[in-house]
């Protein structure tokens, strides 16, 4: 319906132009009369008007001046000028003024009216549809250009030189920062996810353009967005204002959450890289806070980044007396200590931090705790599934619950239930192996126990308990064993049977030999050789032939 504003100061002439036409049926509405100029600005302020019939001749404001102020204030309105045959010289002023018809009162007829009004509005919709197009060739130009700078920002990324030169161009010597926006679509798996997680991803794009004007938006890969946003330097909290907004905004139940790290403000161009692995970096911070957050890079100094976007895990953390806390943890394991198990568990997580841990470094730490919880009750299926269920957690809450699930998991028997006392026997095993594969070289106990994750004189202790052997008597029967062979079966001199059987010294050698067999290793090799039982006594060596 296009909508007619009626200006005279005649109330008659008002009177008789609103009843010399049926203007519904005509597709028009009358949406206001005026008696003069000023009393029609309301209508037009309000942009309610889309065709003006005015006087022209009127007290207060003329239809002149009124045809003046509406053609500067509403460009598209068109205006109908009425007048008398005296009128003509104001006329020519109207449709300079910008008027597109006129009629004469005396003449006026409604089918002289339709078709003046007719006129105008096909004139209008032939504009507005000019104008339509101007719009959308004007959006596609832009829409291109900024496809060309989004890619000049990717290549830029990568140290193209004529990318540089558009994004300095682009920037003009603005500050600005650079955004990484994480989806968090882990379980987008099924084609409908994808669709969704696409979807998404476009959304979060316009909104970057809604709230960061002029902001360069590309998306890397499904579930993560970058954007180069210029920003002045007095703007930090007016940043922050919009980064919160752009995380409030929810995008219904089923959207995955995401989160939003941002670069320090920059200035130069060829910090772009720079800035791009900052927000990175500050995106890390996620997985220790969860989604849904703003983080923001840390502040360099000489040696890197301070604070958490910039951390290097931290390995071998001990308890202060020189103790990982993982062999810690397996020592009151497997005496069944529950209490200081649990105190060895919180000292671990307890360094899950930025500061500490990457998330690398959190999983890693992790893998090794359900390996230690399923070796105190033994490997199976179950095992397995929390392995796996660990894999899917993205968070270091999610892992830090699973894992102290897992750990209460070993007591959940009865109250006075322990981890399977067998993890005693395991070990020792474990140990044993590994002294079988390296007894002919120089090894310690320290060496031994700091294979099997504990400590030195909890090993010796628990070797003992279970082979019924002290480690160094275990290892030199090993070696006697191996030196028996030596001498029953080779034409090796004394030293060469001493060396590759272990032994460093062949004095020392020689003495053990004697002490355990009964005669020297010549005398012993000598006896061998005529097929002599050389055995002058019994050598006990459990778990070792």
């Amino acid at each position: 319906m296009c909508r007619v504003l009626l200006v005279d100061d005649e109330k008659m002439a008002r009177i008789g132009i609103r009843s010399v036409f049926d203007w519904e049926n005509g597709g028009y509405e009358l949406v206001g009369e005026a008696s003069n100029g000023q009393k029609a600005l309301k209508w037009i302020e309000n942009g309610e008007a889309d065709i003006l019939i005015t006087d022209i001749a009127m007290p207060v404001m003329d239809g002149l001046e009124l045809t003046r102020i509406a053609k500067a204030r509403c460009p598209w309105i068109k205006v109908l000028l009425l007048s008398c045959h005296s009128d003509f010289e104001y006329v020519r002023e109207g449709i300079r003024l910008g008027a597109s018809d006129y009629i004469l009162k005396p003449t006026l007829t409604a089918e002289a009216l339709k078709t003046a009004l007719d006129r105008m509005r096909a004139k209008q919709e032939e504009e507005r549809e000019e104008r339509r197009i101007i719009e959308r060739f004007k959006d596609q130009k832009e829409s291109e250009e900024l496809k060309e700078l989004e890619k000049s920002l990717c290549k830029a990324l990568c140290g193209h030189t004529e990318a540089m030169a558009r994004m300095k161009a682009y920037l003009a010597d603005r500050p600005y920062r650079m955004l990484v926006c994480g989806i968090d679509a882990a379980e987008a798996s099924a084609p409908e996810d994808e669709d969704a997680l696409s979807e998404q991803g476009e959304s979060l794009r316009r909104r970057f353009g809604q709230l960061f004007p002029g902001a360069l938006t590309v998306q890397l890969r499904p579930d993560t967005l970058l954007a180069l946003v210029p920003a002045a330097q007095e703007s930090g909290q007016r940043f922050r204002e919009q980064a919160e907004t752009f995380l409030e905004r929810q995008e219904g139940a089923a959207a995955y959450p995401y989160s939003l790290a941002a670069s320090r403000p920059h200035s130069e161009v060829e910090k772009l890289r720079q800035a791009y692995t900052e927000a990175k970096k500050a995106l890390a911070l996620a997985f220790f806070t969860g989604p849904g957050r703003l983080h923001l890079a840390a502040q360099r100094d000489k040696d890197g980044f301070h604070g958490a976007a910039g951390c290097r895990d931290k390995g071998g953390s001990d308890d202060g007396s020189g103790m990982s806390a993982m062999n810690a943890l397996k020592e009151a394991l497997t005496a069944g200590f529950r209490s200081k198990a649990e105190r060895e568990l919180d000292a671990m997580i307890a360094r899950w931090t930025p500061g500490e841990r990457t998330r690398t470094g959190v999983m890693r730490e992790a893998e090794e705790l359900l390996g230690l919880f399923a070796l105190c009750k033994g490997a199976g299926a179950e095992a397995v599934r929390h392995i796996c269920e660990l894999s899917r957690l993205r968070y270091k809450a999610d892992i830090e619950r699973h894992i102290r699930n897992c750990f209460r998991e070993l007591w959940s028997f009865d109250d006075n239930a322990r981890p399977n006392r067998s993890l005693h026997e395991r070990i020792v095993m474990q140990a044993l192996q590994y002294i079988d594969e390296h007894y002919t070289e120089s090894i310690s106990l320290q060496q031994v126990a700091d294979w099997v994750c504990v400590s030195r004189n909890y090993f010796s202790e628990m070797f003992k308990r279970v082979t019924g052997q002290n480690f160094i008597d275990y290892l030199i029967a090993l070696r006697l064993k191996r030196a028996k062979e030596l001498l029953r079966n080779s034409s090796l001199r004394v030293y060469e049977v001493a060396e590759q059987s272990g032994f460093n010294d062949v004095k020392y050698f020689s003495k053990q030999f004697k002490k355990t067999v009964g005669m020297t290793p010549a005398e012993y090799q000598g006896l061998s050789g005529k097929g002599r039982n050389t055995d002058s006594r019994k050598t006990r060596h459990d778990f070792g032939t």
